[in-house]
C-alpha cells in the first residue's frame, strides 16, 4: 500500500497480525509478540538504587503496552560485576523497596516486568575495580577502557555464581515476574562462552560444554535460591562473529545444554564488541541476526525465542515471525525512539511510529561515555528519558505560525505546533526532508534517514500543516502577520575552492554537491576524498561498495585501528564504519593518507604534504570530493524578526563554519521541540 503526500509517495502497510498476535513464554501468557529489551539509562543514583527518574522511564515506556520490558542491566555485586557510575545493582536488601516500585510501575500496565541481571566482566570502566574474565590477558581493546583481563579462580566463580542467585532472590521479593541473565556481547558469561577470551585448561574451558559450564551453573544456582518455577531468561550470543570467536554451531551446540535447564525462553542477539556488530548501525542490515535464529530453530531448540537486531520497522517484524525465525521480537532503540510503538501497531497507525535512525548517538553513545548527567537519550525523540520535565504544555491561545525550511528542525516545529492546536504554515520549495535528503545519498547505508523523511511526510499530511511550496522571502513572511516565525533553513556548504579549482574545477566537487545527485558528476575509477571528518568516511564506504577505489586524505593520523573520525569518537556506528572500511583496506581498494595535508587539484589528480616531513607527493586521481563545512543561514531570521519579535532561528541554520559531523539530526529536533513547545 502506498500514501500519497502532496509531491510525495510514501509505501505503507498497515496490518501487522503476527506482531499483535497472543503467545506463551513458560507460565506467562503474553498480549503480543513485542518485547522491549534492555537498555541502559545510567539513571540509578552512585549506590545502585532505584531513582524517581527511573521510575518515571520506566512508567512512560511501560504505557506502550509491550508484551514485557526487559530492566536494564542490573549488576550483582559490589567488587568487579558493576560496569559504570549510575548503574543500578541489587546487592543489598535494603535496595528491594525502590525495585518493588520498578516492578509495579511496569505491571500495572499489564505488562510483564523482567529484571536483567549482569556481570560485566571485562566491559567494567571502574578504574579502582578488577577487569575479571575467565583467562589473564591484556587485550588492545580490552573492554571499553583498555584494562587488562584477570583470570578468575574456582572460589571466585563460585561466589560469583552465589551472588547471581541472591540478585535474583531480591528481585522475586520485589515482585518481578522473571529475571533474565546476561550471557552475550563480551560481558563476563559470554567471555566464559567464547574460546577468544576463554583458554581455561579446567572444567570451565576447552570444549564448548565446559565454557558454557559457569553459565548452566549460575541458572542452577538461580532456581535453587528462587525455586525452579521461578522464570529464568538466558540472554545469549549465538555467534560473535569475529576471529576465533563463538561460532553458531557452538552457540547452538551451548543452547541445547541450557535449554535442558528449564529456561524460559532464549533472548537471542549477535557480535561482540570487536566488531561492534552487536550495536546493529545504520550499515547493517535490518534483522541482522535473523540467521542465528533460524539456525536454533532448524537445531530443534523447543523453548522460544525472543530476537533482537535492527527490527526498526514493523513490517521486517512481522516477516521474521511470519517466517517463523523466531517467536518474540525485541526491540531496544526502537522502543526509546517511540515508546508508544505497539500501542500505535494496535491501533493500525504504523505510519505515526517514529523510526530508530540507528544512528547510535543520544543511545548507545551517551552510555559509551558514561554521561550520568545526560543519561539514556534519543536523536529522534526529545522526551526520551525526560518524562516530568519535556512534557508538551497546553495553549491557552490559538497563533499563525510560519515556519520556513521543511528539514527535520522545521517538520518537527510544525508537529508539535499542530499537536498543541496551533495554525502552522510551512515554507519548503523543494522535497520535504531538507538535507536528510542528501544525508540519505546511499540508500544502502542510510535508509534508515529515509525512512525519517517518510514519516515527518506523512505527520505533515495527518496533521494538517499547510504546506507552500514555494520560497519564502522576508517580506512575504512579514505581510503574513503571522503571530511567531520558525526559520529552520539549515546550512550552505562551502565551496570547493582550493588552490588549482579555478582551472581544473571539473575535476573537484563539494560532497554535499555530489550526494545531492550522484549521478550528474563522473567521478571515474579513483577518487580522492578529502578529510576524515564521518560524512565524508561513510561516502567513502558508499563510493566502495561501487566498486571505486577510494584515496582519504586526511591532516590528522590513525586512531581506533583506522583513522581520525572527527569530535565524537564514542559513537559505535563511527566504529563500525571504522571495521567496515578496514575490509577495503585490506584488499587495496581503499587507501589512507593520513597526517597528508591537501595543496591543490591537479590535471592528473591532487598534490599532498607530509605533515611530518613535509614532502610533497603526487597523487594520481580521477576526480577529488571535498567537505570543507557548512555554513548557516541566519540572514533571513534577522530581517525577520526587526518586525515579528517572536521570531526562532533552529536547527543548521545556527551553524557558523562547522563541520558536517558536528552538528546532527538529534540537535536539529531537540531544538525544534522545545522552541515549538513553548509558542
Amino acid at each position: 500500500m502506498e500514501r500519497k503526500v502532496g509531491q510525495e509517495t510514501v509505501p505503507m502497510k498497515t496490518e501487522f497480525p503476527k506482531l499483535l498476535e497472543p503467545g506463551k513464554i513458560g507460565p506467562w501468557d503474553m498480549p503480543n509478540r513485542i518485547v522491549m529489551a534492555p537498555m541502559g539509562t545510567l539513571n540509578a543514583d552512585k549506590d545502585g538504587f532505584v531513582t524517581d527518574r527511573t521510575l518515571k522511564f520506566y512508567t512512560e515506556q511501560a504505557k506502550g503496552r509491550f508484551g514485557m520490558i526487559v530492566v536494564e542491566c542490573t549488576f550483582i555485586d559490589e567488587l568487579a560485576s558493576k560496569g559504570e557510575e549510575n548503574s543500578q545493582t541489587l546487592t543489598k536488601n535494603e535496595q528491594i523497596t525502590g525495585y518493588a516500585r520498578l516492578a509495579s510501575a511496569i505491571k500495572d500496565y499489564g505488562v510483564k516486568a523482567i529484571l536483567q541481571l549482569n556481570h560485566m566482566g571485562k566491559q567494567i570502566t571502574l578504574m579502582d575495580r578488577p577487569s575479571w574474565g575467565p583467562s589473564t590477558m591484556n587485550e588492545i581493546m580490552g573492554g571499553v577502557m583498555p584494562f587488562p583481563i584477570r583470570g578468575m579462580s574456582k572460589a571466585e566463580i563460585k561466589q560469583c555464581e552465589k551472588d547471581f542467585a541472591k540478585a535474583a532472590w531480591r528481585a522475586k521479593m520485589a515482585g518481578f515476574d522473571g529475571v533474565q541473565i546476561h550471557g552475550s556481547i563480551c560481558h563476563l558469561i559470554a567471555m566464559f562462552c567464547s574460546p577468544f577470551y576463554n583458554h581455561r585448561t579446567d572444567e570451565y574451558g576447552g570444549s564448548p560444554e565446559n565454557r558454557v559450564r559457569f553459565y548452566k551453573e549460575i541458572i542452577e544456582e538461580v532456581q535453587k535460591e528462587c525455586g525452579k518455577d521461578f522464570p529464568i531468561i538466558a540472554r545469549l550470543a549465538g555467534s560473535e562473529y569475529s576471529p576465533d570467536g563463538l561460532t553458531l554451531e557452538e552457540g547452538i551446540e551451548q543452547a541445547k545444554i541450557l535449554e535442558k535447564t528449564g529456561v524460559v525462553c532464549f533472548h537471542i542477539v549477535g557480535g561482540d564488541y570487536r566488531n561492534v556488530r552487536c550495536i546493529n548501525a545504520q550499515y547493517d542490515k535490518r534483522g541482522d541476526f535473523i540467521e542465528i535464529a533460524k539456525g536454533f530453530k532448524e537445531a530443534g531448540i523447543k523453548i522460544p525465542l525472543i530476537l533482537d537486531g535492527g527490527f526498526t520497522t514493523p513490517d521486517i517484524a512481522e516477516k521474521a515471525l511470519e517466517d517463523g525465525v523466531c517467536d518474540y521480537i525485541g526491540l531496544g532503540r526502537p522502543a526509546i525512539a517511540d515508546p508508544l510503538w505497539a500501542v500505535k501497531l494496535a491501533e493500525g497507525r504504523p505510519e505515526d511510529i517514529m523510526p530508530c535512525i540507528r544512528c547510535t548517538r543520544g543511545c548507545v553513545g551517551t552510555m559509551e561515555t558514561f554521561n550520568a548527567a545526560v543519561g539514556l537519550r534519543c536523536s529522534v525523540n526529545p522526551r526520551c528519558n525526560m518524562a516530568g520535565i519535556r512534557e508538551v504544555n497546553p495553549i491557552t491561545k490559538v497563533k499563525r505560525v510560519g515556519i520556513v525550511g521543511g528539514g527535520p528542525a522545521g517538520m518537527e516545529a510544525a508537529r508539535l505546533l499542530r499537536e498543541r492546536g496551533h495554525e502552522v504554515d510551512l515554507y519548503e520549495k523543494r522535497k520535504l526532508g531538507g538535507t536528510m535528503n542528501e544525508a540519505a545519498f546511499a540508500l544502502e547505508l542510510k535508509g534508515d534517514i529515509k525512512r525519517l523523511i517518510d514519516y515527518y511526510v506523512v505527520q505533515m499530511d495527518k496533521r494538517g500543516v499547510n504546506v507552500i511550496r514555494e520560497e519564502a522571502t522576508a517580506q512575504t513572511i512579514i505581510d503574513k502577520g503571522y503571530d511567531a516565525v520558525i526559520v529552520a533553513t539549515g546550512a550552505d556548504a562551502l565551496p570547493a575552492k582550493c588552490k588549482g579549482s579555478d582551472a581544473h574545477g571539473d575535476k573537484v566537487t563539494v560532497l554535499y554537491d555530489y550526494a545531492t545527485d550522484t549521478d550528474a558528476v563522473d567521478v571515474g575509477q579513483t577518487v580522492m576524498i578529502v578529510g576524515g571528518c564521518f560524512m565524508n568516511l561513510e561516502m567513502a564506504l558508499s563510493l566502495l561498495k561501487k566498486g571505486k577505489n577510494v584515496i582519504v586524505s586526511s591532516r590528522r593520523g590513525a586512531r581506533m585501528g583506522l583513522m581520525e573520525l572527527g569530535d565524537d569518537n564514542s559513537s559505535p556506528q563511527q566504529q563500525r564504519l571504522s571495521i567496515l572500511l578496514g575490509s577495503y583496506l585490506r584488499t587495496g581498494q581503499l587507501t589512507l593518507k593520513l597526517n597528508h595535508a591537501f595543496l591543490e587539484v591537479t590535471a592528473e589528480g591532487a598534490i599532498l604534504r607530509d605533515n611530518k616531513s613535509k614532502a610533497e607527493e603526487a597523487v594520481a586521481c580521477d576526480h577529488v570530493i571535498m567537505c570543507r563545512g557548512y555554513h548557516g543561514r541566519p540572514k533571513l531570521w534577522e530581517e525577520i524578526r526587526a518586525a515579528i519579535p517572536e521570531t526562532y532561528l533552529v536547527g543548521d541554520a545556527t551553524m557558523r563554519l562547522r563541520c558536517n559531523d558536528k552538528r546532527v539530526i538529534h540537535h536539529a529536533i531537540e531544538e525544534a521541540w522545545g522552541i515549538a513547545n513553548n509558542i
